[in-house]
């Protein structure tokens, strides 16, 4: 039910979006506050039939970096900010802190709690994907690269290493494939698929990211059932913002401000 609140109008939040999460919190926060509260979601634009909420108006498209961002506060009349983007959209976060910083506006980061390795699990830990790309020859010959369609390159001239790369759309960089294949899919992935996926593609290797949740984690139990090494880029820290690790602590923070103001 909808909580009432006092106010003259309804508090204005910015969910930056392009996730899963951020759809879920999208909903709970109509379930729980209603007309309370109005909601406008941000997506990049980077992928090609995004999934987005009935009924909530949507911005696509770039900002410009903090300066932009804090545009957007002020014609929109933002009262609270939700970072719910993907937990290796570094650059992203970061503008976003640092606008909520300038102008002190309340923001909630969501981070999706990682994935935990188990004593089934054979993680290679790295810190980026340039060194993901120079250790993967010493670990398989036929690889899956689910690492997402950004920074492909760091990939290019691995001529021992066959590639097969998983990407929701065409990276917008240019990357030469030259030993391998494409294959374009959008998640979720169950773990029998994956481990189909795997056999019929002989793959010795997975390359990824921990970005935690469901979704993508049929590979990691492929993986773990197959015995296969998986080279894992490691998660990034969050902002200097308030964190949130599940939708209900968004939720209840949220009402925390609204009780405040």
């Amino acid at each position: 039910m909808p909580r009432p609140r006092s106010a003259t109008r309804p508090m204005h939040v910015l969910i930056f979006g392009g996730t899963g999460d951020a759809n879920r919190i999208i909903h709970s926060l109509q379930h729980e506050f209603g007309q309370d509260v109005r909601l406008q979601l941000s997506l990049a634009g980077r992928t090609s039939a995004p999934s987005i909420p009935d009924g909530i108006p949507v911005r696509i498209g770039g900002f410009g970096g903090p300066e932009g961002i804090i545009a957007h506060f002020k014609t929109e009349k933002i009262d609270l900010v939700i970072d719910a983007t993907h937990p290796y959209a570094t650059a992203i976060s970061a503008n976003i802190a640092k606008a909520c910083h300038a102008v002190a506006m309340p923001c909630i980061q969501y981070h999706r709690p990682a994935w935990e390795r188990t004593d089934q699990d054979n993680w290679i830990m790295v810190q980026s994907i340039e060194e993901a790309a120079a250790v993967l020859p010493d670990h398989g010959t036929r690889a899956l690269i689910a690492s997402g369609a950004k920074n492909l390159h760091a990939f290019e001239g691995l001529e021992k290493t066959w590639l097969l790369v998983r990407t929701i759309d065409a990276p917008r960089d240019t990357f030469d494939l030259a030993y391998g294949e494409w294959m374009f899919a959008r998640g979720p992935f169950s773990a029998d698929n994956e481990i189909e996926l795997i056999e019929r593609n002989e793959i010795d290797v997975i390359v990824c990211k921990n970005s935690g949740g469901k979704a993508t984690f049929g590979k990691i139990e492929a993986a773990r059932a197959l015995n296969i090494p998986v080279i894992m880029i490691a998660r990034p820290g969050g902002e200097p913002v308030l964190q949130a690790s599940d939708t209900e602590t968004v939720v209840q923070n949220v009402q925390n401000f609204l009780d405040e103001h």
